[in-house]
């Protein structure tokens, strides 16, 4: 009798499987012979301009996670590897339905290669994971202070930017102060209740306290380089609202950049209510046409540039994957 597969496998297919439905009936549904015509606008030749923007976005975010590893690490890893080994993760955070962290993990590992320890790059990678959280929920803020700029709302805006940037620092704290008062410790402590008999879980506890000891110092000592981390990762969101304006352009349907800054930011809160579907496959596509629907364009416009995104997304994955494969199986 064959064993039972485990229940993830099959959470993993599942949601793999509403993915491309979803994605299949995007583009059934879409008026295809307009999106071909936006197509046949960007040709064989400017095709190559979709990918130049994220190769910028990834480097400055890849200058957010540098702050984040202690100064000697920084002189171990060459900054093309550090390059690379973010896409790699990014790439299994991408194609794997674990919340965008199962790739955070894969580059610490692969950080080990040049004689970064575990607990360093741990360490780094929960840094930078904090860093563009809130980066991200500040860049979600703007945009939608800047959705009622649009509707010329500016006053209105401004109120509401206020607000949310208030929630947006009592969130920052909060998840500092959790992080200081020994995260790590706490969740191998509940690690342990779970699974008391393993060995591997017991051999992580000074690991764990390690790790919450350099994630208070950081936080202690370095509370600037924090704050650096998180422009690098705001400046990058920004720069992927240049992306969208660029796209636009590229199809011959240019947009203003506040409407591109609007339509980028406004879609992480869509991608985040997909995180089991791997890289929001689907969904990303349905609430980012509807987002840009509501700003006014044409439904072929927006079928175009989601499905751009998709295309540079799927280019950039298989560059990550393509880099852990080679590190994992050709050192």
């Amino acid at each position: 009798m064959s064993p039972a597969r485990p229940p993830s496998r099959w959470r993993t297919v599942a949601s793999v499987a509403i993915g491309l439905t979803l994605l299949g009936v995007f583009i059934a549904v879409s008026d295809l012979e307009h999106v071909g015509d936006h197509f046949r606008e960007l040709g064989p030749y400017w095709s190559w301009m979709v990918l130049l923007p994220y190769v910028v976005i990834s480097l400055v975010d890849t200058l957010g996670w540098r702050c984040t590893l202690p100064v000697d690490a920084r002189r171990k890893v060459p900054f093309v590897s550090l390059y690379l080994t973010r896409m790699a993760g990014e790439a299994v955070n991408s194609v794997t339905p674990t919340a965008t962290v199962g790739g955070e993990p894969v580059k610490a590992f692969l950080l080990r290669g040049f004689g970064v320890t575990g607990t360093e790059g741990i360490a780094s990678v929960v840094l930078a994971r904090t860093a563009l959280i809130v980066s991200q929920a500040t860049f979600v803020a703007l945009g939608s202070s800047a959705l009622f700029v649009y509707f010329g709302r500016p006053w209105l805006g401004l109120a509401w930017l206020s607000v949310l940037l208030v929630m947006v620092v009592a969130f920052a704290m909060g998840l500092v102060r959790l992080q200081q008062r020994g995260l790590v410790a706490a969740l191998w402590r509940l690690a342990r209740r779970v699974a008391p008999r393993s060995r591997i879980v017991g051999r992580l506890e000074n690991a764990a306290a390690q790790i919450d000891q350099r994630l208070g110092d950081f936080y202690s000592l370095e509370p600037a380089t924090f704050v650096t981390a998180t422009a690098f990762h705001l400046f990058a969101w920004i720069l992927g609202a240049g992306e969208v304006c660029l796209m636009m352009w590229l199809i011959g349907a240019p947009i203003s950049y506040l409407e591109g800054f609007v339509i980028e930011s406004l879609a992480q809160p869509i991608r985040a209510a997909a995180i089991v579907i791997p890289a929001g496959l689907g969904a990303q596509e349905w609430g980012g046409m509807w987002l840009c629907e509501m700003l006014g364009m044409a439904a072929p416009q927006a079928v175009t540039l989601w499905l751009l995104k998709r295309g540079r997304e799927i280019v950039f994955d298989l560059i990550g994957l393509a880099y852990l494969a080679k590190r994992t199986y050709w050192p």
